[in-house]
């Protein structure tokens, strides 16, 4: 921002470029907050109507479907809507983590979090590493667009950085287009 002017300039000095075949990278940006709202709402449909019977959550012994999971929430695919997500930063969440956590609980609903944009999971982050990897197809092909995606280690256990590796390999989250950064937040 603080050379916006600068860029701008030297931009328009190249021939056959401009703002949509210009190579943009977008950096800061939370994995869990990749996509945008429309995105996320066609890929949890996709899911609803695709995969019903997926197990997404165990609990003392209980299987939970992702069926059973919206029924609980007394949901149908058909309800959702982007509003109702309200998975959208604002001003706020900027430099506020603990904020930026709380808006990212898709209709306010922990659980939903938990299913689908988490690593470690009862899933094994399966959804989480399928819908990424969505996005990061869209960057692809839109051939001029790449990504420094941020992904947390809180460090509440030994085990957590082979998770997240161990996540990153089975799924193969990678792509030239992205480059990963992992970030030890101050909470």
């Amino acid at each position: 921002m603080l050379n916006e002017h600068k860029e701008l300039k030297a931009q328009k000095i190249v021939p056959h470029r401009d703002f949509y075949n210009v190579r943009k990278v977008d950096t800061h940006v939370h994995a869990s907050s990749c996509m945008n709202q429309k995105h996320l709402l066609r890929f949890i449909k996709s899911k609803i109507k695709n995969h019903p019977d997926d197990v997404v959550i165990i609990r003392g012994g209980e299987r939970l479907t992702l069926a059973g999971l919206f029924e609980k929430l007394d949901l149908r695919a058909y309800d959702l809507t982007v509003d109702l997500l309200d998975v959208h930063a604002d001003r706020n969440t900027f430099h506020r983590f603990d904020k930026f956590n709380s808006k990212y609980n898709p209709i306010g609903e922990s659980r939903l979090r938990e299913v689908f944009l988490k690593v470690d999971n009862d899933m094994g982050g399966c959804y989480y590493a399928d819908l990424i990897k969505e996005v990061m197809a869209e960057m692809v092909e839109s051939k001029y667009q790449m990504a420094e995606l941020r992904i947390s280690v809180y460090g509440r256990s030994l085990e957590e950085w082979d998770k997240l590796a161990n996540w990153a390999v089975t799924h193969q989250v990678f792509c030239k287009n992205v480059r990963w950064v992992i970030q030890v937040p101050r909470l």
